[in-house]
């Protein structure tokens, strides 16, 4: 039962209890106990229970609940929040800025109190280092579980990854087999088609001889038959009959050309082409050159171009080389161009090398330059390898050996790549040394890039380096696209230091329009590597001017920027920070700021650590504490972190203060405080490097704040779950200002309501508790 007269009204909501009566507070009582006691006191009559009742229910002595309420003695929390559990039971719960509230009261009791402050402040220590244990080791656990999760993952790519080199292995290994099978059949059947082509020309003329001989016999023949016939029907009409064949004879032995051209047309209209043909071999093989050239052009204007292509292969296996040049003069002069052309394939059929060059000789004292040529260059394309080395033997000191050089290229053209290579080695070995050397030449100016990287490879593969070396240094000479090409060629191929040197060498001797692009065109190819090579190559050369090679590539797609960018994406920390040093200093500020951004933003901190160091060591303007202040004062403050993080990798201690000032200038909490999280957003969990930032950020704030902005960040850091970084600020202002902790706990509680009176925790005697109706 209530000893005391002093009584409080509290009653259930419907409900009609009798008024419970507690001992009035002793006189004389601290502040703080007392207005601790007053809430309790508020709090229990809301109970509507007796103090016994109340000690019997919470197993306590009821003379200690008697002291709690009376103000005596200050109890522990655990029986405050266990008497807020009760009310919340009975009623309703607490507001939360009345249990707050509250619970402020009981710490200032508390600290009345020496002994049980300290004892309540170990109790919070103590849980909230139990708190930071339990966080650190569910924080411990998920690293280890992702952990061995990637480490599975690695074991996993690697395995995978051997098992593709090994299918490489074994794809490769097959190809070169079937490649070098092939390679095998291929020269077979290449020598096959030489023999057969051999036949063919011997079978060629075996059937000339045997229509020849078969023409003859059918004259035979029919004179034997007229001959007979005359005897039957006498003499006199015997010397009028004569027959055809006797009729040729004495056309080839006695008629002109012009005669010889229409018994050939009236053989042609009988159907007599056999004869018609074997007619104008004759008059081939035993006429005059000059009645031979005419007769043969006649032909062609009469429409009778087959006769003479027949008799021409005839004619230039029986003619001695002096008259099929002087017909080849003959028919050029009469513009038989196409009897020319079919004498020359004759001669490259049926001549010898020997012959070739007499024939060449010839032409070229006729003054018929261009038709030696044009004989040389077929045969070079066409006679086997065997027969090309032994014209050039043949033209060795002769005014021919000009031409044969120059015959190459269209050979070139045309062989394939062992062929070339085959023919360089034979050139040599029989001291043709200077067909041997234009070869190379020749190779790159005629070859597309790809055949010249076959025709190299071809050359390492038969231990002839330096042939290789020589093509590859001819290939360079040409144009910007097939130099362009023969890098895409030699990547394609394997063979990077080769593209790397073409790449390097284009730099070095190419005007800035020619380099800007090859920089292009590799870029829009995918070969980025060698892209950025170009790029990085050309920036190092000083005879490159730097504003004029950025203007060329920003005049074509995809623009300079995107190529710094990819630059920047896929080099290492050492070269994009000399990419930016190179910008910076030729005047390219705007791409340079490009590199810096996406630098920062796409790589890893430590990647981005030392970039930045390598700047700083360099001398770079970017790095320069005045700029990092003005850049960091002029951005958002999340937007620094990044930079933030990698200076901090880099061990730029300065330079971090530098933007840390920049950052804290304008005294935005907002800004700072979205600062501090992206800082452990961003924050490497393995190598934190965020703690020495966010040191940094609270002792500018500290020396550069006003002690209420200090107070009024601490709030809103704790208000955005940054308990720790707002108790790291709060201990260092308490250092630097003693009275910081009263203005703070003043910002704290500036808009919560006091605990002070009922009329906190009533609405009136029937609605119940205020406080307890939130």
């Amino acid at each position: 039962m209530p000893d005391s007269a002093f009584e409080i009204t509290a009653t259930k909501p419907g409900s009609h209890a009798k008024p419970l009566a507690l001992a009035p507070l002793k006189e004389g009582l601290a502040p703080e106990k007392r207005a601790l006691a007053e809430d309790l006191r508020a709090l229990f009559g809301v109970l509507d229970v007796s103090v016994r009742r109340y000690a019997l229910r919470r197993h306590l002595d009821a003379s200690s609940v008697t002291r709690y309420l009376s103000g005596e003695r200050v109890p522990s929390w655990e029986f405050v929040a266990g008497l807020i559990d009760d009310v919340r039971e009975a009623t309703a719960p607490l507001t939360p800025a009345a249990e707050a509230a509250l619970h402020e009261t009981h710490r200032t009791a508390q600290k009345s109190n020496r002994r049980s402050s300290e004892m309540q402040a170990l109790q919070d220590e103590l849980a909230g280092a139990d708190e930071e244990t339990r966080r650190i080791k569910a924080r411990q656990r998920a690293l280890e579980e992702a952990l061995m999760d990637r480490e599975r993952n690695l074991r996993e790519s690697v395995s995978r990854c051997r098992r593709l080199e090994a299918q490489i292995d074994d794809e490769q290994s097959a190809h070169r087999a079937d490649v070098t099978l092939w390679e095998g059949e291929y020269e077979q059947l290449r020598r096959e088609c030489d023999d057969l082509s051999q036949d063919v020309l011997f079978l060629q003329e075996a059937l000339a001889v045997a229509r020849a001989e078969l023409i003859a016999a059918e004259g035979q023949c029919h004179q034997l038959e007229a001959d007979l016939e005359a005897m039957t029907q006498g003499e006199g009409r015997g010397q009028g009959a004569s027959s055809l064949m006797a009729a040729l004879e004495a056309a080839n032995t006695t008629a002109s050309v012009a005669e010889l051209v229409q018994v050939v047309g009236d053989l042609e209209a009988r159907t007599q082409q056999a004869m018609a043909r074997e007619l104008v071999s004759a008059a081939s093989r035993s006429r005059r050159v000059e009645e031979v050239a005419a007769l043969l052009s006649g032909l062609q204007e009469a429409g009778l171009p087959a006769h003479a292509d027949t008799a021409i292969p005839a004619l230039v296996m029986t003619r001695p080389v002096a008259e099929t040049t002087a017909l080849a003069g003959a028919l050029h002069r009469a513009g038989f161009e196409d009897g020319v052309a079919a004498l020359l394939r004759a001669s490259v059929e049926l001549h010898s090398p020997c012959d070739i060059i007499g024939l060449c000789l010839g032409l070229g004292r006729d003054r018929l330059g261009e038709l030696a040529e044009s004989l040389l260059a077929a045969a070079f394309v066409v006679r086997p390898t065997a027969d090309v080395v032994a014209i050039a033997v043949w033209a060795a000191g002769t005014d021919a050996e000009p031409a044969t050089v120059t015959a190459l290229g269209p050979a070139v053209g045309r062989r394939s790549a062992h062929e070339l290579v085959e023919l360089s080695i034979a050139l040599r070995a029989a001291g043709r040394h200077r067909h041997a050397d234009a070869l190379p030449a020749e190779v790159a100016e005629r070859r597309e890039a790809r055949d010249v990287v076959n025709v190299i490879e071809c050359f390492t593969d038969r231990g002839l380096a330096s042939e290789g070396d020589r093509v590859f240094a001819a290939a360079q000479e040409r144009t910007v696209p097939h130099v362009l090409a023969l890098v895409r060629g030699l990547v394609q191929g394997r063979h990077s230091d080769a593209a790397a040197r073409v790449v390097d060498r284009a730099v070095a001797q190419w005007p800035a329009a020619d380099i800007a692009h090859m920089i292009t065109d590799l870029y829009v190819t995918d070969h980025l590597h060698q892209s950025a090579q170009a790029l990085m190559s050309a920036m190092r050369n000083s005879a490159v001017p730097t504003q004029l090679l950025f203007h060329y590539l920003d005049e074509v797609s995809p623009g300079a920027e995107a190529v710094v960018q990819m630059v920047a994406a896929t080099g290492s920390p050492e070269r994009t920070a000399h990419l930016l040093t190179c910008l910076e200093n030729g005047g390219q500020a705007h791409l340079a700021e490009v590199v810096f951004q996406q630098t920062l933003a796409q790589k890893p901190t430590g990647h981005a650590g030392l970039f930045l160091d390598v700047l700083a060591c360099s001398g770079a303007a970017v790095m320069r504490e005045a700029d990092l202040y003005e850049r960091a004062s002029a951005a958002s403050g999340p937007d620094m972190a990044p930079l933030l993080l990698a200076l901090a990798a880099a061990g730029r201690n300065t330079a971090v203060g530098a933007v840390v000032l920049g950052c804290t200038a304008s005294h935005d909490m907002s800004d700072l405080v979205l600062l501090v999280r992206q800082l452990h957003n961003l924050d490497h969990p393995l190598k934190p490097r965020a703690a020495d930032v966010l040191h940094q950020i609270v002792v500018a704030v500290v020396q550069n704040w006003p002690m209420e902005e200090q107070a009024t960040l601490v709030v809103a850091l704790a208000q955005a779950g940054l308990t720790h970084d707002s108790g790291l600020l709060t201990t260092r202002a308490a250092a630097s200002r003693p009275k910081f902790r009263s203005l703070l706990k003043s910002e704290q509680t500036k808009h919560a309501q006091k605990v002070l009176s009922r009329t906190f925790w009533r609405k009136g005697s029937h609605d119940g508790p205020t406080a307890l109706s939130g």
